[in-house]
């Protein structure tokens, strides 16, 4: 029996590829068993929505066309007549189905008037391809000769309208098996077989050692819905990008997120002069002791691509000794920050940066790495450390300086260890909050605020730093992953200051080269 086979992070993480190959999820739809399967449904706000959303992104850009380019395609689409008959208001949408081995197609326009809709499209090119059938308040598109079999799909179509601009919602489970077949057939062709590893960065450095059509589709099988899209809020004068994954209730990746949860933070970053650019928090209950062990091979392959030898066997021991004491908290919780070095004008300045991970004992880690500095060549000759530099309400403190770099101090309580970078000759050691970080709740979060990242950020192209020296950089970036039930969600959102600041950015630097180019 093959290794990927035995590995159930490996499973997991198959699952968690093909999904979000294709997408992000919220409910099944109820099926009705008389009829084709549906597999898909595809779905975009109400005419009127889009107009007014793409008004809302052109204002913040500086692209104020933008809102009218809607109307602008939709008198091209129909040979100047525009969208005489369609109801304005209500959602447009696809949806797919399966008839064995061949996919069954539904588009559907919402009507005022269904014969005035079917008429405005009469003319476009590609109308002798398909049929047009007036059905209540829709006009229902098929390919030529294909029976209308869907004739109301509002609460298909709303169930994704309701909470993103555009959307496509996948039902992996119920694919049938022919174009399951066919999808693992092109899935293989482009990863590789079992024989052919795929790149550890597409899993995130997880131990999978390829691709088997026979995991894949036990995968599928455990997928019970998958939804991806985009949405524009007004109100909240935001952007995000949402993906959900809901598994079936049997499945490993089920159990293994229902629980993922199920963990209070403790870890908080250090107060800092000035906001943090960058942070990231992590905590996630372990709730298997093989599938950590998994987790833990990955990590330690991964220290072994750092391409300075003598480092990264320093690494590798020091993961060594701290992996196992995650394992034995039974939560993997991180806290990270990166803040604008505080001396800009030095003649190297360095960002700040601060790493927080929960362990189970501190004292151990310490007594530990004591005894990992006395092993003859361990510590490369440009490192030196020191232990036990101060005490401060229950942290110890130890400094290991690179040169030419700095000082990275390690801070070492009884349930956490942090590391921090610093100037050499900096003496003063303050205990790290032991209050959780206010606000944020399992599995992940991570925020980018751009006024204050390109400050830590030296070596940048001569063309950037020129852009970004004339604009003023604004908004928040934010990432958020939480479980669902039987299920977890990512979204990425983007304030309108952030959306603004990027549109700015991208036409500064598009002039400037149309400007090289003449």
């Amino acid at each position: 029996m093959k290794k990927f086979y035995r590995n159930p992070v490996s499973r997991i993480a198959v699952i968690v590829l093909l999904s979000h190959c294709a997408g992000f999820s919220y409910g099944a739809d109820d099926q009705d068993p008389n009829r084709a399967p549906i597999v898909a449904v595809a779905a975009c706000d109400s005419f009127v929505e889009i107009r007014e959303q793409c008004a809302w992104l052109g204002g913040l850009i500086g692209f104020p066309i933008l809102g009218g380019l809607p109307d602008t395609y939709a008198m091209m689409a129909t040979g100047g007549k525009g969208l005489q008959g369609l109801d304005a208001k209500r959602p447009i949408g696809v949806v797919f189905s399966a008839q064995e081995d061949a996919p069954v197609i539904h588009g559907f326009l919402p009507a005022t008037d269904a014969k005035i809709l079917i008429e405005t499209f009469a003319d476009i090119p590609f109308r002798s391809m398909v049929d047009m059938t007036a059905a209540g308040e829709w006009v229902v598109v098929t390919p030529q000769g294909q029976p209308v079999t869907i004739n109301d799909p509002e609460d298909m179509l709303a169930s994704i309208t309701s909470h993103l601009s555009i959307g496509v919602k996948l039902f992996p489970s119920r694919l049938p098996e022919t174009l399951r077949d066919s999808l693992l057939d092109s899935a293989e062709q482009s990863l590789g077989s079992t024989e052919d590893p795929i790149p550890q960065q597409l899993l995130g450095g997880l131990p999978v050692e390829g691709f088997d059509k026979d995991v894949a589709s036990d995968s599928l099988d455990q997928i019970d819905a998958v939804l991806f899209g985009f949405a524009v809020d007004k109100e909240t004068n935001q952007i995000f990008l949402e993906s959900r994954t809901i598994f079936s209730e049997e499945s490993t990746a089920g159990a293994f997120w229902a629980t993922a949860g199920e963990v209070e933070p403790s870890l908080s970053l250090p107060p800092q002069d000035g906001k943090y650019a960058m942070q990231l928090q992590i905590a996630q209950s372990l709730n298997d002791a093989t599938q950590l062990k998994d987790i833990e091979e990955g990590l330690l392959a991964g220290f072994e691509q750092i391409k300075q030898a003598q480092l990264s066997e320093l690494v590798r021991k020091f993961s060594a000794v701290v992996s196992p004491q995650i394992i034995e908290s039974g939560a993997f919780e991180l806290v990270a920050g990166i803040a604008p070095p505080s001396n800009a004008e030095g003649e190297q300045p360095l960002p700040s940066v601060v790493l927080g991970m929960g362990i189970a004992d501190g004292n151990a880690i310490v007594e530990q790495l004591k005894g990992l500095v006395t092993e003859a060549d361990v510590i490369p000759e440009n490192i030196t450390v020191e232990f036990d530099v101060a005490e401060d309400d229950g942290f110890s403190f130890h400094d290991i300086v690179m040169m030419p770099l700095g000082k990275v101090t390690l801070a070492i309580g009884e349930k956490c260890i942090y590391a921090m970078t610093r100037s050499v000759d900096e003496r003063e050691y303050k205990a790290v909050s032991s209050e959780p970080a206010n606000g944020f709740q399992p599995i992940a979060a991570a925020n980018v605020r751009l006024e204050s990242l390109l400050d830590g950020v030296v070596g940048l192209p001569p063309e950037i730093a020129m852009v970004v020296e004339n604009i003023q950089l604004q908004g928040d970036v934010n990432l958020l992953v939480r479980p669902i039930t039987r299920g977890l969600a990512v979204r990425l959102t983007a304030d309108g200051e952030a959306v603004q600041t990027v549109g700015t950015l991208g036409t500064s630097l598009f002039t400037m080269r149309m400007g090289a180019l003449k």
